[in-house]
């Protein structure tokens, strides 16, 4: 069993269960979570000044695609969708842009519009409600860091591979597994195994085999479009 965990691949990259534990998540698979409240949190400096040498330049442009929002934000939002089994109808969140100059790979300072800061609180038809902060400015912080609350009990995910189960009442319980990828990637981080996943997965689906659980489609992309465009308006929007 596994539970599907943010990361830049989003539904690719997993954190296993030991095989005695089973979840409810958003109405899935003992303890049941389903998905009143999620709170995900991503705070780190990878983007605060001085920044690594990039070629490319969606890191400073928006209009290129670049911005904390999209890269990472766009896998949380369609996993709180996969979670609650349910579309997202309001929005309210904003996304800003706390640095906007930085050296390129020439040493030439150049305007930055990417956003490097986000936040937003999102709500399903089915009553589900979650809170999102995304930055890549903060001297200090914990990284990845998720949270799902249901009427039983606490998921907590935190780091790359460690997740956590807390009943109702009691404490939280360790019930991670280990990665069958760890430390086979170059580099050994969560990026590399979950695009190993990904690729992986996409051969085996190429040579004619069934997908494992559920990819995401283009729709699923066109949904979580529609919130990103919602929290860059910087104001509440109901989503039909």
């Amino acid at each position: 069993r596994a539970v599907a965990r943010e990361a830049h691949y989003g539904r690719t990259e997993v954190v296993p269960l030991q095989p005695e534990e089973s979840l409810h998540v958003g109405g899935r698979g003992g303890a049941r979570v389903d998905d009143r409240h999620r709170d995900s949190r991503y705070l780190c400096e990878r983007l605060r000044p001085p920044p690594r040498p990039r070629q490319e330049p969606k890191p400073f442009d928006a209009a290129c695609g670049g911005g904390i929002l999209g890269a990472v934000g766009s896998h949380l939002i369609d996993l709180f969708r996969f979670w609650s089994g349910s579309e997202i109808t309001y929005v309210a969140g904003l996304a800003e842009t706390f640095v906007t100059q930085r050296k390129d790979e020439t040493g030439a300072m150049r305007p930055v519009t990417a956003d490097d800061f986000a936040s937003c609180v999102l709500h399903t038809a089915s009553g589900a409600v979650a809170t999102i902060t995304l930055s890549t400015v903060a001297h200090h912080g914990p990284g990845h860091l998720g949270q799902v609350t249901g009427s039983e009990g606490t998921l907590l995910i935190s780091g790359e591979t460690k997740l956590e189960l807390g009943k109702s009442g009691g404490p939280l319980e360790d019930i991670s597994a280990p990665d069958d990828l760890w430390e086979k990637t170059t580099p050994n981080n969560m990026w590399a195994r979950s695009f190993v996943r990904l690729l992986r997965e996409m051969v085996h689906v190429i040579r004619g085999g069934s997908p494992q659980g559920e990819p995401a489609t283009f729709r699923d992309g066109w949904q979580v479009q529609r919130v990103l465009d919602a929290v860059r308006g910087g104001r509440g929007v109901r989503l039909d």
